[in-house]
């Protein structure tokens, strides 16, 4: 039987992100910048309080801004998995292309 991971998205600091280092596998945040690094930082301090080492747990970012702006400073905080809404019935999928764009041009 496979493991099925827990994603808990979220940036409260007193119950969410203590959930996310008791349980997640994939912690998902909706920010960049100086509030994700904070938000990582209490994230690292509720990991020491149990005894879990933070790299443990995957980072996911949702964005809606053009990737040249946060893309390289969210992937040098350690954010692997990025997340876009796209809503219809339209469906403007150009904030895909240009993230894509983005990940080809760094060699993903």
């Amino acid at each position: 039987m496979r493991k099925i991971p827990v994603l808990i998205g979220g940036g409260g600091e007193q119950k969410t992100l203590r959930l996310v280092a008791q349980h997640a596998d994939i912690w998902h945040w909706f920010s960049s910048g100086a509030e994700f690094a904070r938000k990582k930082q209490v994230l690292a301090e509720r990991c020491a309080e149990i005894g879990r080492d933070p790299a443990e747990i995957e980072l996911s970012a949702g964005v809606q801004t053009d990737p040249e702006v946060h893309g390289s400073a969210l992937l040098e905080q350690g954010v692997t998995t990025f997340t876009m809404e796209i809503h219809g019935p339209a469906f403007d999928m150009s904030v895909v292309r240009s993230w894509l764009a983005w990940r080809d041009k760094l060699g993903g």
